[in-house]
């Protein structure tokens, strides 16, 4: 089956088009054609009813249905999200999580967290804490809505602070993973670049 427009001419010259749903059979080796279905004048169901009748067909064809749902279907956003899985699996790993609560006390700000985040984007797209601020929307990970370029000014002067207790927790820890023989001050050159703690 297919679809036909036939034009016919009216007295005054102006012409009129019909649409036609039209089957097509072969007999006795001549093509036999017979109109299924007269759709009306093409000018009138143009108007609204064609797209009507279309999207009421679509329905019933398994490709045509499954095409158009696939076009219908629209990303509204896009985030990363397996770098994410990837690091925060490694951050417990290294029980850095444990490492930075047992420092922090009773602090209530986020420093972890932004700590977490500053880390993760110098492994991926390093950037300063204004760009780290606006990257961070850019991942998918909860915990990151919470954060704020404070933040991540407040995680510096934490790291800062407690620069030595955190290398020693981190040579620790990975020690016992590794069974590494390093002294501090070899690990710390490793893990720590001055670059890190810059307030850029």
């Amino acid at each position: 089956m297919f679809v036909r427009t036939k034009t016919f001419k009216n007295k005054n010259g102006t012409t009129r088009t019909y649409l036609y749903i039209v089957d097509g059979k072969r007999v006795n080796g001549k093509v036999r054609q017979r109109i299924v279905a007269n759709l009306g004048r093409l000018e009138k169901i143009q108007e609204g009813d064609l797209d009507k009748i279309i999207e009421g067909l679509i329905k019933f064809s398994k490709r045509q249905w499954i095409e158009a749902q696939a076009r219908s279907v629209e990303a509204k956003w896009a985030k990363e999200w397996g770098p994410v899985l990837i690091f925060r699996r490694l951050w417990e790993e290294l029980k850095l999580g444990e490492i930075f609560k047992g420092l922090l006390g009773n602090r209530k700000i986020d420093i972890e967290e932004a700590v977490f985040a500053m880390v993760m984007n110098r492994l991926s797209d390093p950037a300063s804490k204004v760009g780290v601020n606006r990257w961070k929307d850019t991942v998918y990970r909860e915990e990151f809505k919470r954060l704020r370029l404070n933040h991540f000014y407040r995680a510096l002067d934490f790291l800062a602070e407690k620069k030595e207790e955190i290398e020693r927790g981190i040579y620790e820890r990975m020690r016992d993973l590794f069974n590494l023989e390093l002294d501090l001050g070899q690990l710390s050159r490793i893990l720590c670049k001055p670059s890190f703690y810059s307030s850029s």
